[in-house]
């Protein structure tokens, strides 16, 4: 009996943090155009500024929070 109430307990915190996972999910589309611009760094969550223009852009930094374009 104790060992089904352990499962049980397993599994309804993994259907939670999982449920938890996906409705925190970020919507990172933009309304934007971006085609023809040149990024040149972005803005990160915290406030910090990054020259990075790609895929890992303010990794330690809790993401991007927009980025920077040459006018």
């Amino acid at each position: 009996m104790k060992h089904i109430r352990l499962w049980t307990f397993m599994v309804a915190a993994a259907l939670m943090l999982s449920l938890n996972t996906i409705g925190c999910s970020k919507d990172n589309s933009s309304t934007a155009p971006t085609e023809g611009r040149q990024r040149i760094g972005a803005v990160c969550n915290d406030g910090t500024q990054s020259s990075a223009t790609g895929s890992g852009a303010c990794s330690s930094h809790g993401g991007v929070n927009h980025w920077l374009y040459k006018d």
